[in-house]
């Protein structure tokens, strides 16, 4: 059992160790705040406010805390320090929009498991609870208006992919998993698959990983992933202009049709898979495609194949959140929706496999997808 930290002892250690970690803070006051740490999903993000003096400027910002979450790992070998190294190289590029870098701890004992800090950007993301097709900030603009705002994010995706990954991001080099590129990426869903599947049988989940392995493409380019480039990880000025790519948890090198393949799969999924109606002024598939082309000034190739991969990625996901739900209690471990669910729908789709039935489990399983509070330790 994990040990709860309250209010003043977070803010008694956080004070010291930005004071350590950033000498050049003179005058460093840490702003009260109402934070408990402890375990479940209590307080792993969270905001503080502070004031400090650097070469004779006064400063007031708010600062983000992102804690390495202590629940049930739902993204396979999901690590904080990942995200923490990726931000880092990205903020001292300084050409790509990211949030300002402060630091990051490695040790628990601060505050009760490893964590990251952040300044906090001042802009908009498009939500996915509620969808942003049906509510906020979004539909109040303009059709124009959302076509400039994605078009600015997908520029901003394929500038992301101009980066050479051996200048400043060998960190994400696995040469366990193979060569640098779409083999490392294979041979981490494949490690991905062995970790969640626990010998069960997943007949669709199972053919899409053997399909993936036996139908790669040749002739691809090796660039920096953001892992995670979905209308909900960007954060927009009013202007459209993008202020900041966030969370890099899924960062990895391969193929930047992997990245373009990721927001194609997300927007199908909070338009036509959940049955909405996409937003007017929204680039479709095929201005989507065309609008990144245009910005990366090549043509990318091989969609069909990397609309699988993503698909199968999102499914293992679905897997660990499955999983989740099952240690929780909140649905039975006989429960078909593992392999059963919108994610496999969409791979049944792709391949021509029968179609999953869509039934009762699967209700029970998206009905419990929002995390519940653990019972305090």
């Amino acid at each position: 059992m994990s040990v709860k930290l309250d209010a003043k002892t977070v803010h008694d250690r956080l004070t010291a160790w930005l004071g350590h970690i950033k000498p050049s803070w003179q005058g460093l006051t840490v702003a009260p705040m109402d934070v408990v740490l402890g375990s479940g999903f209590s307080a792993e993000i969270f905001f503080v406010d502070v004031d400090y003096t650097e070469e004779g400027q006064h400063h007031h910002r708010t600062l983000v805390v992102r804690r390495q979450p202590q629940t049930f790992e739902v993204v396979f070998e999901s690590d904080l320090k990942l995200q923490a190294n990726m931000m880092a190289a990205l903020d001292a590029r300084g050409d790509l929009p990211v949030p300002p870098w402060v630091g990051k701890e490695d040790d628990p004992s601060i505050l009760g498991a490893p964590f990251l800090v952040m300044g906090r950007v001042d802009g908009q993301a498009a939500t996915q609870r509620p969808n942003y097709n049906l509510e906020g900030w979004l539909t109040q603009r303009s059709p124009a208006e959302r076509m400039v705002h994605f078009t600015n994010a997908l520029t901003a995706l394929a500038k992301l992919h101009e980066v050479d990954w051996q200048d400043g991001f060998t960190f994400l080099n696995r040469p366990d998993r193979g060569a640098p590129g779409l083999e490392q990426y294979l041979g981490y869903l494949v490690d991905w698959h062995a970790a969640r599947g626990q010998g069960r049988k997943l007949p669709i989940v199972d053919t899409a990983m053997q399909w993936v392995l036996e139908n790669r493409p040749d002739n691809i380019d090796t660039c920096v992933l953001w892992g995670d480039p979905t209308p909900s990880n960007v954060m927009w000025r009013p202007d459209g202009s993008v202020a900041a790519l966030i969370d890099w948890e899924l960062a990895a090198l391969g193929p930047r049709e992997l990245d373009l393949a990721w927001w194609l799969y997300f927007d199908d999924l909070f338009s036509r898979r959940f049955g909405v109606t996409r937003l007017e002024g929204l680039p479709t598939r095929d201005e989507t495609v065309a609008i990144y082309e245009q910005a990366a000034g090549r043509k990318v190739g091989n969609l069909d194949y990397y609309d699988v991969v993503v698909a199968l990625r999102m499914a293992l996901v679905a897997v660990g959140a499955f999983d989740r739900q099952v240690s929780l209690g909140n649905i039975e471990a006989t429960n078909t929706s593992a392999d059963n669910n919108l994610m496999t729908l969409y791979i049944a789709e792709k391949l021509g496999l029968p179609l999953p039935e869509l039934g009762s489990d699967f209700r029970d399983f998206m009905r419990n997808l929002t995390p519940v509070e653990e019972a305090a330790d």
